[in-house]
């Protein structure tokens, strides 16, 4: 599996727990970082926002080391809008924005690692506020463009969240076309556990 499975492994807890006793906060937030990360492509977004709050703790410099390249906000973003769609509480919309405006910047200077990234974002808040047809065109441009820049595992992400989208619109086709291109992708990633969740999670 190419994730970390934070909160699975004992292995990772332990790293995670010496990391803060020893107070090295760089480590602590790259296991936060992969937590969130773990976390919302599993679909507990709640843990999700828990390590992105344990994260901010540490300091929010770190979250803005260049080698990220705005993979932070990204998941944060995404995480922001999952619990947007199950709380009317205004703070994620506006911790979503914050997270879009970042990735905005990002796809300005490195598109090719961030141009699929703020679409798939703007696709998830179009599909929040009820503007359908521009959420599907951005569903549909951001996974033209993570497949153009090869980013497998987020070309499979915004497929499952298109399909999600589609789904709770009332169009089954096209929801199961999706969630088909997501599992093909994760298994082409090599995350076969993700691909067993979705099998036995699909509402079809």
């Amino acid at each position: 599996e190419p994730l970390l499975l934070i909160g699975r492994d004992k292995e990772q807890e332990c790293i995670l727990n010496t990391a803060i006793e020893q107070n090295n906060s760089f480590l602590a937030a790259q296991m936060f970082i992969f937590g969130c990360v773990e976390a919302y492509i599993y679909g507990d977004y709640e843990l999700a926002v828990n390590f992105v709050q344990k994260r901010h703790e540490l300091g929010r410099k770190i979250t803005y080391k260049r080698g990220y390249y705005g993979m932070t906000d990204f998941f944060d973003g995404l995480s922001f809008l999952a619990m947007a769609h199950q709380s009317s509480d205004q703070k994620w919309i506006l911790s979503a924005n914050e997270s879009i405006s970042n990735i905005d910047h990002f796809a300005k200077v490195s598109p090719s690692n961030c141009e699929h990234k703020l679409l798939l974002l703007q696709a998830e808040m179009k599909s929040i506020t009820g503007e359908t047809e521009e959420a599907i065109s951005k569903y549909e441009l951001a996974i033209s463009a993570a497949e153009r820049n090869e980013f497998i595992h987020e070309q499979a992400i915004a497929n499952e969240r298109a399909a999600e989208f589609f789904l709770r619109n009332g169009d089954s086709s096209r929801a199961a076309h999706h969630y088909g291109e997501a599992q093909s992708l994760f298994l082409k990633w090599g995350a076969q556990m993700k691909v067993d969740d979705l099998l036995m999670s699909i509402a079809l």
